[in-house]
């Protein structure tokens, strides 16, 4: 297996795992999970688009995300200030509370992984270097 493939099959595998204990736990599925992680980290002040960039989904995949983070009462939407075509996306309380309880579950099932691993600073530099190119490279390809 080249790097390729095992980086392939470590992403679905993980994935599998992780959302697989999240839903024994009765917890959100992890591409909620995913979706709230990011929306908490953009601190009430996240938009369609910022979901979009940050989940690497089209705008369209991310409105209909949005909608069902409200339909499910996880987030809400507001008039955004400045811009009146627009909104931003905060979590309701109960978004949250999911979003604080999935990442314990989700960080459970890693560290169980990964244990106390010397190297796990390092990996996670590897792999953001790795994401960073990635990216680099797309957006050359789309210009």
């Amino acid at each position: 297996m080249d790097f390729f493939d095992a980086l392939v099959r470590l992403e679905t595998d993980l994935w599998n795992l992780v959302d697989s204990e999240l839903t024994k736990r009765g917890q959100v599925r992890l591409a909620l999970l995913h979706a709230l992680r990011l929306l908490d980290r953009l601190g009430g002040n996240g938009r369609v688009q910022d979901l979009s960039e940050g989940l690497s989904i089209t705008i369209g995949a991310a409105s209909k995300l949005v909608d069902r983070l409200e339909r499910d009462g996880l987030a809400a939407r507001r008039r955004h200030p400045s811009d009146r075509r627009s909104s931003l996306i905060s979590l309701t309380d109960l978004g949250a509370s999911a979003c604080r309880e999935g990442h314990i579950v989700a960080q459970g099932v890693v560290d169980v992984i990964l244990g106390d691993d010397p190297d796990l600073a390092r990996l996670t530099e590897a792999l953001e270097r790795i994401e960073t190119s990635v990216v680099a490279q797309h957006e050359e390809g789309t210009k």
